[in-house]
């Protein structure tokens, strides 16, 4: 083998072994030199056609292109030298005298100063060209910097339009993530182009032109582009149709599906091809149920799963029960792990995760956040990573763990480099958890500073951060006690979400919220029946943190109405289920409903000066206490000020100076401590 690399004196002597390979699939061998009898491989053999290959391959090279394969076939053979000369001293000195060192490669430059170029080959670049679109359009992810500037010098001296296709939609998925709008569009119409040139004829231009419109459609609806997005993708569907392409047919309304369901908000005339292909005047479920046939005839189990997943959204927003949801979300991941659909199991595991928030068991719906990252990070999606990720941090903030949550994004911020998107959601995220921090610290000026960076974010296509930021605005209106600013825009969002297609969670708290204002305002009768009506219907569909919260609300306008007793009832069966929950907020709103339930019995249900009501009033100094302790989990300064006041005011009645000294002395060192940071 050695001996053999050490034939070759130059690229003459090359040129000719490569010609003379040209032979071995000639049956009648080489008329130059008859004499020489070679059995003839087949022609249309695998090894015969990769001998016609590198033949043809060979004569198409331009001269310089033929030099620099030769240098680096002399690199490639250059540290073989010393084993060659042990076996052959003779010849390798008569090698070393009669031609120059460079020549043969002994030369100690090493293999890494020729170009890049000329060492790889075209199925090189298309292996790393098919990687990077992998990487790209399965997990989203950017490509590094030194793999596109060798994918670069590897297809400056390409001429194979097939391989220019793939890398122009390479250069599509990198502008794509990147925010570029106008180069992304650019990258796709050239993909198309070179495409059609590698595969010229009409059935191609057809099959190319579908698939680019199908990543138009998609890419339109990444930037917000509605209209266009929809346009594109009912021309796809007219095509696919027209092409009987089952595959690109299927896709095409599962997108339009979730394109329907995601923003509501738009209009339905877009969508009127759905309807129209599947030959059905009946609703969304007659639709999905036509995709999930679709699915199971022709065994497309990504979209089986993928549709799954969207039926099993669609009942947690119409108002069935999140255990139903949860049904299909599980039929969803057995799916995924029976047929290992990888890349989906991420996406499985945030919507279990969400139906176990919705059913009040925030410890397991942590377990499913962090399996993305932990177990599945290979074949995870970044923009599933990260919204698992901000979750994670969402329940740590909600938790009072500030520091934690802020840490867990921070920790995320290196995988998301370059992603446009991505980065937006970890900056919101970021920027939400600081404002709840805010809120608490009754920092109103540094708060009014991160919504005012949010509200850019208001009109963003993600609804739970919309969400979120209209809840915070909420709370930071009414710990400045603005109460008719905060009623006025609570009835905007509740106006907003009317209709069968918004989530009833968001409804119901937005309603509760409502009740919440008419209480902490001095008018708890009106407010009794929004928030009687709205806990009802959250028990009903096993809403339980909005349940919870129901019931909070409905303990302080029990109170405000002087139903003491009740009040206490409903706090008292509340407050395991809230712990469970990890909502310390809520938590110590319970403890300090609690506490003042205690002293109102103590009032109103207790004879002056007996056993019962001492009792009745030290059991309220306990609770207000714990309520106190909750707030400063969370660091909610006006919170603990809150509570030290009634303390105060509990211990005076008991005639407790030490006590009432200490909540005084905590009183005035948290207005000084709040002053100071102001």
């Amino acid at each position: 083998m050695v001996h053999g690399l050490w034939e070759l004196n130059g690229i003459d002597h090359l040129s000719a072994v490569i010609t003379q390979m040209k032979f071995l699939t000639v049956p009648g061998g080489n008329p130059e030199n008859p004499d020489v009898t070679v059995r003839p491989i087949t022609p249309a053999s695998p090894l015969g056609q990769f001998v016609r290959r590198c033949y043809v391959e060979f004569t198409r090279l331009h001269f310089a292109d033929s030099q620099a394969l030769w240098n680096a076939f002399a690199a490639y053979r250059a540290p073989t030298f010393d084993d060659f000369s042990a076996r052959n001293p003779d010849v390798a000195e008569q090698i070393m005298t009669e031609n120059d060192a460079r020549s043969f490669g002994i030369a100690t430059t090493s293999s890494t100063d020729l170009t890049e170029a000329a060492a790889a080959s075209a199925v090189d670049a298309d292996v790393l060209l098919s990687y990077s679109i992998h990487q790209l359009q399965k997990l989203g992810q950017r490509v590094p910097e030194d793999i596109k500037q060798r994918l670069g010098q590897w297809m400056g001296d390409q001429y194979d339009s097939g391989t220019q296709s793939l890398h122009f939609f390479m250069a599509f998925f990198e502008h794509w993530r990147a925010g570029e709008y106008t180069m992304a569009l650019e990258s796709l119409h050239r993909y198309f182009d070179y495409s059609l040139a590698a595969r010229p004829g009409s059935d191609n231009m057809k099959i190319y032109y579908q698939y680019a419109l199908l990543h138009l459609s998609v890419l339109h609806a990444d930037f917000e582009c509605w209209e266009e997005s929809i346009d594109a993708m009912n021309e796809c569907i007219a095509t696919a149709r027209e092409n009987q392409d089952t595959a690109c047919l299927n896709f095409a309304l599962s997108w339009l599906l979730y394109l329907r369901h995601g923003h509501p908000s738009n209009d339905k005339a877009g969508f009127e091809s759905v309807s129209g292909y599947i030959g059905s005047n009946g609703g969304e479920q007659d639709e999905i149920d036509f995709l999930k046939q679709r699915a199971r005839e022709g065994k497309h189990w990504m979209l089986m799963s993928s549709t799954l997943l969207e039926e099993g959204r669609m009942a947690m927003f119409r108002g069935d029960s999140a255990n139903r949801a949860q049904e299909h979300v599980l039929q969803a991941m057995f799916l995924n792990v029976q047929h290992d659909l990888r890349t989906l199991i991420p996406a499985g595991l945030l919507f279990h995760g969400a139906c176990l928030d919705r059913l009040g068991q925030a410890h397991l719906a942590d377990r499913m956040y962090e399996l993305p990252g932990a177990v599945h990070a290979s074949h995870c999606p970044t923009n599933d990573r990260i919204r698992s990720m901000c979750r994670l941090a969402l329940t740590a903030s909600q938790a009072g763990n500030t520091t934690a949550a802020l840490q867990i994004l921070e920790s995320a911020a290196p995988t998301v480099k370059g992603v446009l998107k991505s980065e937006q959601r970890l900056k919101a995220f970021t920027a939400l958890v600081n404002l709840r921090y805010r809120i608490c610290q009754d920092d109103s000026d540094a708060a009014e500073y991160y919504l005012k960076q949010l509200m850019p974010i208001r009109s963003s296509t993600d609804p739970e951060i919309a969400y979120e930021l209209d809840l915070l605005e909420v709370e930071l209106l009414l710990k400045n006690k603005s109460y008719e600013e905060a009623m006025t825009k609570v009835g905007s969002r509740l106006q907003e979400l009317k209709g069968s297609e918004r989530d009833i969670a968001q409804r119901l708290h937005f309603l509760l919220l409502k009740a919440r204002i008419f209480a902490l305002a001095g008018q708890a009768p009106k407010g009794f029946s929004i928030a009687l009506r709205a806990t009802s219907t959250a028990e009903r569909h096993l809403l339980l943190p909005i349940l919870f919260e129901g019931l909070t609300i409905l303990a302080r306008v029990l109170l405000e109405l002087s139903e003491f007793s009740m009040a206490s009832a409903l706090c008292d069966a509340t407050l395991p289920h809230a712990y469970e929950a990890r909502n310390t907020g809520l938590t110590a709103r319970l403890f300090v409903a609690m506490g003042e339930a205690a002293v109102g019995h103590a009032g109103h249900g207790c004879a002056a000066g007996s056993t019962e009501q001492v009792r009745s009033m030290r059991k309220a100094m306990g609770l207000i206490e714990r309520g106190r302790d909750m707030y400063q989990r969370t660091k909610d300064i006006q919170g603990q000020l809150d509570c030290l006041l009634m303390k105060s005011k509990i211990a005076s009645w008991s005639e407790d100076a030490a006590s009432v000294s200490q909540a005084d002395d905590m009183y005035l060192q948290l207005l000084a401590d709040k002053e100071s940071r102001a």
